[in-house]
Parts: structure tokens; sequence; C-alpha cells
């Protein structure tokens, strides 16, 4: 019975099984017509006109199967640029393990030599940058001097600033006794 499951095309709806006459057969819903196999290993037919269904007609009833790898029409599992994939039948799309669904339409993760190309000169601009800014932070480390200046003492309003006080602060003064 397990073996039989696993014989069922994936995007099948419906699926029984009968003992005629000795005979096991499958039967199940494909697309919007009955198919049956007569067992596990033996070629699925259409039921009104007897015809075969080969592999591409299991693969079409896939979408976007035209995009995938390794389709296994049966477990309805696939690769697509070397990821594994898995049908949702519910849905009518393919998803990545993780359950995020496959965009086929976003650009390939492969370069082209063109794009290596590009990428290439790109990590050079960005090396020789590195380099410059590198060299002009030690050119200006070395004409800071070590220690910064300290205030001297100035007049503010008339006033007398000591030498503690920041430029921009209020100068101190000394109230009436």
């Amino acid at each position: 019975m397990e073996q039989e499951l696993t014989y069922i095309p994936y995007t099948s709806q419906e699926y029984f099984a009968i003992n005629l006459k000795g005979e096991r057969l499958l039967f199940t819903k494909f697309g919007n017509k009955a198919i049956y196999s007569r067992g596990v290993g033996c070629s699925w037919k259409y039921e009104d006109g007897q015809e075969p269904i080969n592999e591409s007609h299991l693969r079409a009833s896939f979408v976007d199967y035209a995009l995938v790898d390794n389709l296994d029409c049966f477990i309805g599992t696939a690769k697509f640029r070397g990821k594994e994939i898995k049908y949702d039948k519910r849905n009518h799309c393919w998803v990545y393990l993780n359950n995020h669904p496959v965009n086929f339409h976003t650009p390939s993760e492969c370069n082209t030599p063109a794009e290596e190309e590009d990428t290439e000169q790109v990590k050079e601009l960005l090396e020789t940058t590195e380099r410059t800014i590198v060299a002009a932070t030690q050119k200006l480390s070395l004409r800071r001097p070590s220690r910064p200046p300290t205030p001297q003492t100035g007049s503010v309003f008339g006033q007398t600033q000591p030498a503690t006080a920041l430029p921009g602060s209020f100068p101190t003064t000394k109230g009436k006794g």
C-alpha cells in the first residue's frame, strides 16, 4: 500500500486502488481526467481512451516545470540553481525546503564573465581607496600636536577668564560677600 502511494503522480488528486480479478488497479484524477495503472511500475493511461501517459505529461502538470532540474514527478521534488525545492500542491508553486517560495525570475546567482570583470574592477577600486584613506589618515596624525593646546587666560566682556574655563562657557565672577 505504501509503495502504491509513492507511485501516484504527485500532482494528482483523489486516488484509490481496487482489486479486479486478482489484479490491483490504481486510479487517480490527473488534471480533469481519470487515469489508471495496473500497479507499481506499470505505465499510467487515460481511462477514457487508453492513451498512455508519458513522463512529459507528468512533468507538464507542474508549474514552471521547464525551469527545474531533476524533477521527480512522484515525490514532487526538484532542484533549482543547485538548491533542493518541493512542489506545494495547495498553492500550485515551488518552494525551498524552508518553505520560502521560489522566484524563477530573479537574476542568476552565477556571474557572466563581464560581471566577474566588473566585480574585479570594483574590488581593485575599493582596495586603492582604502590605501589612500589609510595614508591620508597617517599623514594627518603626524601633523597634529600630540597634546591639545592649553586654554590661555584672556579677557571676556572685561572679565578675566581662568585657564580652566572652556571657550564658549560663561566666565567665573566673584560675587559680593
